[in-house]
């Protein structure tokens, strides 16, 4: 036991398309990248050598992203391009660059961490492994490539099903949270499905399961509730006291 090493973490450099990232999420989930969460999870297995981010920022709702990435790495590559006509394709030629000029030099690098789901990039990956290199993969659900899985070493599809779930239970507790400050007193079940599937533009049957899942935990209850001329009303409410020892939502 004594006097062994610890084996060390092989080095990984990591390419994000943050274009299908950003309008993946946004699109299919109402969701926004957590980069700084996935780096950490990518720190516990690799030694990341470079990170590079690619993306045209020239749009206000990605743009708004740029100043808090330029915080996590300094290999921001914006592609914005003022030629007529160029469209995502144009990122992702930039990308594929830069991943053959880092394979051709030759350095010690065992691992291509790729977040992309673009078949475009099925052909620099199988080259990747031909050239002795491990390629991980992390795309985004619903647009992901099978044919581009199916190169990988390994791949990883996002938003990862803890992720989604924490997503929905913040925009349900959001709305209760709300409607509690205003002294909503009617706050039903599916009051609460319709008013946050509304708001948020998001599937109904995924609040219902969320709001089902918080009911099941027991961070969600319903108690009935008489009102004048005896109609009876059974009430959505929050047990905050739970919700918060639980440390499961904080307040925006």
């Amino acid at each position: 036991m004594f006097g062994l090493k610890k084996d060390k973490k092989p080095e990984a450099q990591v390419f994000v398309d943050y274009e299908h990232w950003y309008y993946a999420y946004r699109n299919k989930f109402q969701m926004k990248p957590n980069i700084e969460e996935w780096i950490e999870e990518l720190k516990q297995e690799y030694n990341i050598t470079r990170l590079y981010v690619f993306g045209d920022f020239s749009k206000y709702n990605i743009g708004n992203d740029l100043e808090r990435l330029k915080g996590i790495t300094k290999n921001i590559i914006h592609t914005a391009s003022d030629k007529e006509g160029v469209d995502k394709d144009f990122t992702d030629v930039i990308i594929l660059d830069a991943i053959y000029r880092s394979a051709a030099k030759k350095d010690k690098t065992k691992v291509y961490v790729l977040f992309t789901g673009d078949a475009h990039f099925t052909k620099v990956a199988e080259y990747l492994k031909e050239i002795g290199k491990k390629v991980i993969i992390y795309g985004v659900k619903y647009s992901f490539s099978n044919k581009l899985k199916s190169v990988a070493t390994s791949y990883v599809e996002m938003p990862r099903q803890s992720q989604e779930k924490h997503h929905y239970n913040e925009l349900i507790l959001n709305s209760l949270y709300k409607q509690k400050q205003k002294n909503r007193s009617v706050v039903t079940y599916w009051k609460t499905i319709q008013c946050v599937a509304d708001y948020n533009k998001v599937p109904k049957d995924k609040v219902k399961v969320a709001v089902d899942g918080l009911i099941k935990q027991k961070y969600l209850y319903q108690e009935e509730k008489k009102f004048k001329r005896g109609k009876v009303v059974s009430v959505l409410k929050a047990d905050w006291n739970k919700i918060s020892n639980d440390g499961i939502w904080e307040k925006e």
